[in-house]
């Protein structure tokens, strides 16, 4: 092959590589879902919020990490109250997986304890809940 010729195929690759960049349609674009369901803020409880949740009696742990000590469990509402997300172990249920938890407010003597955020309606695996703060 020519220099002349090479170098005619290396211009033209590029000018497609670049068309294929700039053109919708023609490259793929990582699937996201949603958050239908971001935690809000909850009424009377300033710099707390109410997140949907599915499941009932869901581990709370005393740190963001499976390893960690059960400290209590959820709500059977639907609802649970956090003040802020904090990235933390991989937590995993099913298909599910998550390294995100939320942190819920102490309450009298009782601390602040950590739900995976597996258990909060909408979103995908390792989402951010779009409505919540991060710690």
């Amino acid at each position: 092959m020519t220099g002349l010729r090479a170098g005619t195929r290396t211009v033209a690759a590029a000018a497609l590589a670049v068309a294929a960049v700039l053109t919708p349609g023609l490259t793929a674009t990582p699937a996201h879902a949603a958050d239908s369901a971001p935690c809000t803020p909850y009424p009377g409880y300033p710099g707390q919020y109410k997140c949907p949740m599915w499941g009932s009696k869901v581990n709370m742990r005393a740190a963001p990490t499976m390893d960690s000590p059960v400290a209590g469990w959820s709500p059977d509402d639907g609802f649970i109250r956090a003040i802020c997300q904090v990235k933390g172990g991989r937590a995993t249920y099913g298909p599910y997986w998550h390294t995100w938890w939320i942190k819920t407010p102490a309450v009298g003597m009782a601390p602040s304890v950590y739900m995976s955020e597996i258990f909060l309606v909408g979103g995908g695996n390792d989402e951010r809940d779009s409505g919540l703060p991060v710690c």
